[in-house]
């Protein structure tokens, strides 16, 4: 019995030696491993990106919404490390694991990340920059699976594939535009309502009510769908707003699968399984009617590749590419509902409340909508897309709007190699942001970058309008496009060469970029040539970043009838 506590004691006198000399080898491992990264790494001596927020400083992670907040505190973060660009194409924030975090702030380097480092050269091969995959596992879990936005290689390119088609010009304008000018003259009827009454109007909830329903058409080919299932039309934002609490949530972070329980999803899944629910049942109207499209085509013997859908969902099911179960369908479509209801309707809010505050502005816009639309009442079927071409101002407003009110600060990624940006090796394992705001704001390539300014966006060629004028604004969304081929470098005199960064670039540019646009043109010209407008007193435009960019404050607005 003696020995045996002897033994006992002698076992437990070791295992405290040795816990300390572990311990000093953990720590000197750690010291050697953070030297290695932080100063013998490609980036060692790019300057130091200026973050108070702890969770960039040390994580190199994007900071948790905070409430309290009463500054737009990231956008001014990327404001100025974007005026780094002098000194260096990146900044960097290096984590306590000694990973850094690249910040790329010039238009070359983002075109390297966005386009090059996604390419892939050879088929079958790795691209060098991704989408992270700790960014994509959250994305799986808060939606509850794969979708457009969450997934990479193959598993990412045919569903790039079928959804893409609709979303091109070609497909999507005479497809969507009768309903997006129908709807907007449903929208001038309650500007007019509260031009009557002289009363504000809180604009950014009202657009969201506009691209909500513009994008179930576009992907239902209808408006008359069982919104009973999410508590009513009006409610179903809300439940949008909801399961974003999930990218919010501390819980989704959790280990050891903790993150995957009831309890850790309970914020956001009850949304997710109504939003589910009424998009299974918007399939099986929009099944009925690819049915009959379909019926119609094959009577008609027309072939496939000339069959043109009139909906999203229409399209994917002619793909027979998804399930019969559709579990991936609704996710995708999901996704896209998800990311484009409300940056849309922010920019528009943004937009609105710039053009408040510049009645100069308004009537200069005013001029050249009125030359092409004439007078109100417009008809919806009299807008087409060769109108909307002859009004480059109209499209120079959502420009500069985008400059300004970025809907995406940074564009996130992950660099699965070294890869060479703007003639700096980004080493692999880091976490890259593209620095959409900082970039946008820099006097180098923007002067007098808080100005709002229209003749940013003015080409030579847009001087003297033309009954057959080149739109310069839709985008086929293809490598190969417009936006992906202009020159990097930017000057004052070239500004309206600087591409769509809030959409991305690349074969990952942002699939509803065309019917962005197409709601912006035709909500802002219209208006214009129906209204003037002024700011209410008292309010003040300022930003906020949860997620996307959305005015702090609401936008309030004066409508005052022509």
């Amino acid at each position: 019995m003696g020995n045996s506590l002897l033994i006992g004691a002698a076992l437990n006198l070791s295992s405290l030696l040795v816990t300390p000399i572990t311990l000093l080898i953990l720590l000197t491992t750690y010291a050697v491993t953070y030297y290695n990264r932080r100063y013998n790494s490609s980036v060692s001596y790019a300057p130091i990106a200026p973050a108070k927020n702890i969770w960039i400083k040390y994580f190199g992670m994007v900071p948790p919404p905070n409430d309290s907040e009463t500054t737009d505190e990231i956008s001014q973060f990327l404001i100025k490390t974007g005026r780094q660009a002098r000194a260096s194409s990146v900044s960097v924030c290096w984590s306590i694991l000694g990973r850094p975090l690249v910040l790329v702030n010039t238009l070359q380097g983002v075109r390297d990340v966005l386009i090059d480092g996604q390419m892939n050269k050879v088929k079958g091969e790795t691209t060098k920059i991704q989408r992270g995959d700790l960014l994509r596992l959250v994305q799986n879990l808060v939606f509850g699976g794969k979708n457009l936005n969450n997934t990479i290689g193959q598993d990412w390119s045919w569903r790039r594939h079928v959804l893409l088609p609709p979303f091109q010009p070609k497909q999507l304008v005479p497809n969507l535009l009768p309903f997006v000018a129908t709807r907007t003259q449903e929208l001038l009827g309650l500007f007019d309502e509260n031009a009557k009454t002289g009363t504000a109007l809180e604009v950014d909830g009202v657009f969201t009510d506009l691209t909500m329903d513009v994008i179930n058409y576009s992907l239902y080919g209808t408006n008359d769908l069982k919104y009973s299932i999410v508590g009513g039309k009006s409610n179903l934002k809300l439940e949008h707003d909801k399961l974003g609490y999930g990218f919010q949530s501390i819980e989704v972070w959790l280990p050891f699968g903790i993150s995957k329980t009831q309890w850790a999803q309970r914020s956001y899944k009850p949304s997710r399984d109504r939003l589910k629910e009424f998009i299974s049942d918007s399939l099986e109207i929009a099944l009925a009617d690819y049915r009959r499209e379909l019926s119609i085509y094959e009577a008609q013997g027309i072939p496939e590749k000339q069959r043109v859908f009139r909906s999203v969902a229409a399209s994917c099911f002619a793909s027979g590419k998804y399930g019969k179960d559709n579990f991936d369908l609704i996710n995708d479509l999901l996704n896209l509902t998800f990311a484009g209801h409300d940056t849309t309707a922010h920019t528009l809010a943004f937009s609105f409340g710039e053009l408040a505050q510049h009645p100069d502005i308004q009537e200069e816009i005013f001029a050249q909508v009125r030359s092409v639309l004439g007078p109100p009442p417009v008809r919806p079927e009299s807008i087409t897309p060769e109108k909307l071409a002859r009004m480059p101002l109209v499209t120079a407003v959502y420009r500069e709007t985008l400059r300004k009110y970025p809907a995406v600060v940074f564009i996130s990624s992950h660099a699965k190699y070294d890869t060479m940006v703007d003639n700096v090796i980004i080493p692999a394992g880091s976490e890259v942001w593209s620095n959409v705001r900082g970039l946008q704001m820099n006097p180098d390539i923007f002067p007098n970058p808080e100005k709002f300014d229209l003749s940013r966006w003015i080409r030579p060629e847009d001087k003297v309008l033309k009954e057959n004028q080149v739109d310069n604004a839709f985008d086929n969304l293809t490598s190969n496009s417009a936006s992906s081929k202009d020159s990097a470098a930017i000057t004052p005199e070239t500004q309206y060469n600087f591409p769509d960064l809030s959409f991305a670039l690349g074969k990952h540019a942002c699939i509803g970029k065309n019917l962005a646009i197409l709601e912006l043109r035709t909500v802002i010209a219209c208006t214009i040539n129906q209204y003037t407008m002024t700011l209410k007193e008292g309010c003040v435009i300022d930003t906020k970043v949860v997620l996307t960019t959305r005015p702090r404050n609401g936008v309030w607005v004066n409508f005052h009838r022509r």
